[in-house]
């Protein structure tokens, strides 16, 4: 029996109506590049469950019809659908599912990922005829195998054999804890093409987009990309202080990764043995939460490696804070490893947008301060030039908007956005923009629904917001819905927290930053 394992294509690409002005993907410099690891690692964990074929789909490439058409020509053949959904592809995963149960309502589904834990009761009971079971959470690979396992052999259900199962129960919602657990590192990457192609998409779209700029920037040409999971996590969720735009839903444990160094290069070289020369290390952020390993790392790199002369080992990239990378030992460690580029989120541009955003390390005792905050302004304009010594390439990113911005502060950040390219010229590989979304999870997503703590933490800031009357009408708009028009949420937000902007306007300021770093030679989406 096949079980597809989906991740969705964005929702406003498939279904009419849908708004897609400052959300399209394709403006995202790495949409459709890569494998989807999530959707991977599932697929390949469910290998252990006999009689079971995994099929991996993923959206983003696969025209989605192809999709809808091999369920109604497989239907009698598969025992589940399981869909990765984020807000942006949760509706198409509903339309999925809901095809799948009108041609053969046995077909059980599975929902997952960020929305569904971020709004669990609201997803469960708004759909009770498309969605069976949810896993909420990180650590669910475990429990969701077993799940399959006891759908395959024609078993009950338990909900408590299974961690991190949410099921609905009349109008309540029962969860079952997670449980720990290591990392999944047996990756299957012959799934890939098992029943849909996808390797030749994503190569036409890694030679479109990445190939071209990596190789002008560096002189090295890299052949495919894929991430590789190391470690997961980032250490501002140590203290549950996540960016304020952060919707990552990281489960029971903070932070997790394999177990050594040796187990680390395993999984390098695996992706390496695959045909893949262009790793993306998929952790929140590396140098400060996976220090160690790195270090672990860097001192005792595998006979395979060293034997590789530099320019034929694969590449890796990965993600880091302003004030990781601003270290120049942290960075070196990262060059050593053969780390070629990072993606930074310099996100706002001016010291109290940054505070906004809770972009600063804060310590607990010191959460209000905004010297944090002067510091992070000067990590962003450090870790530029210690990227530039140490040979590293950045693809940087932007945020557009946060609590209490005006059009004064909207200014600022525009300005220090594109002094900030202007500084980086030459190291930039590639450019992402951003208007803010209120993604559910998220504390922007809390304040679009709750007027007062909007209020009270932009005054905590010294900003403003608009009236509370407005704002309460926006936000009973989106209480208690599972389906969220990501771009009709971010102009009820702007409208209700940014005073005397719209979501034009924030739209005006995007395209201005990228219209700079285009001339700046700098990659930017599509």
């Amino acid at each position: 029996m096949q079980v597809l394992v989906v991740s969705p294509p964005n929702s406003n690409t498939v279904i009419d109506g849908a708004s897609c002005t400052v959300t399209r993907p394709e403006e995202h410099t790495d949409w459709s590049d890569f494998p989807n690891l999530g959707v991977l690692t599932l697929a390949s964990a469910l290998r252990a469950v006999p009689g079971v074929e995994p099929v991996y789909v993923d959206g983003t490439v696969v025209p989605w019809p192809d999709v809808l058409a091999h369920v109604e020509a497989n239907a009698g053949d598969i025992l589940a659908i399981c869909v990765s959904a984020l807000t942006a592809t949760y509706e198409a995963g509903l339309q999925l599912c809901a095809a799948a149960k009108r041609i053969d309502e046995r077909i059980v589904t599975v929902f997952g990922n960020d929305h569904l834990t971020a709004l669990t009761r609201e997803c469960l009971t708004s759909r009770t005829r498309v969605i069976d079971y949810a896993f909420v959470g990180n650590e669910v690979v475990g429990g969701f195998v077993d799940l399959i396992r006891t759908l395959s052999a024609g078993g009950e259900v338990s909900p408590p054999d299974h961690p991190g199962l949410v099921v609905l129960d009349g109008q309540r919602v029962v969860a079952t804890p997670q449980r720990e657990e290591p990392i999944h590192t047996a990756i299957d990457y012959s799934l890939l093409d098992r029943v849909f192609e996808h390797s030749k998409l994503y190569h036409e779209n890694f030679h479109g987009r990445v190939v071209p700029t990596f190789a002008r920037l560096t002189g090295r040409t890299v052949t495919a990309g894929a991430p590789v999971e190391i470690g997961r996590g980032c250490i501002k969720f140590a203290r549950d202080d996540a960016c304020s735009f952060c919707s990552i839903q990281y489960g029971g444990m903070w932070r997790n990764s394999v177990p050594d160094a040796p187990a680390a290069w395993a999984l390098v070289e695996a992706a390496f043995r695959a045909g893949y020369d262009y790793l993306y290390l998929t952790a929140d952020e590396l140098p400060l939460t996976f220090g160690r390993l790195l270090r672990e790392m860097a001192e005792s790199p595998p006979g395979w490696w060293t034997d590789l002369p530099e320019d034929d080992r694969p590449v890796m990239v990965g993600y880091a804070r302003a004030d990781g990378l601003s270290d120049e030992r942290r960075a070196a460690t990262l060059r050593g490893l053969g780390v070629r580029q990072l993606m930074v989120g310099l996100d706002a541009g001016t010291p109290v947008s940054l505070q906004a955003m809770r972009k600063p390390l804060v310590p607990i005792r010191d959460a209000a301060s905004g010297y944090r905050a002067e510091l992070m302004f000067e990590h962003n304009v450090r870790a530029l030039r210690v990227a530039r010594d140490q040979g590293l390439l950045l693809k940087v990113g932007f945020v557009v908007g946060h609590l209490g911005m005006d059009a004064t502060l909207l200014r600022e950040n525009v300005d220090s956005m594109k002094a900030l390219l202007d500084t980086a010229a030459g190291g930039v590989a590639a450019l992402d923009v951003e208007v803010l979304s209120p993604e559910p999870g998220s504390l922007d997503f809390t304040m679009l629904l709750d007027p007062d703590r909007a209020r009270d933490r932009a005054a905590g800031l010294g900003l403003r917001t608009p009236g509370r009357r407005v704002h309460e009408a926006r936000a009973r708009k989106w209480r208690g819905r599972d389906v969220i028009d990501r771009e009709e949420a971010m102009a009820d937000y702007v409208e209700s927290v940014m005073p005397g902007l719209t979501l034009d306007d924030l739209a005006a300021a995007r395209a201005e930053v990228r219209d700079h770093g285009r001339s700046l030679g700098v990659t930017i989406g599509a």
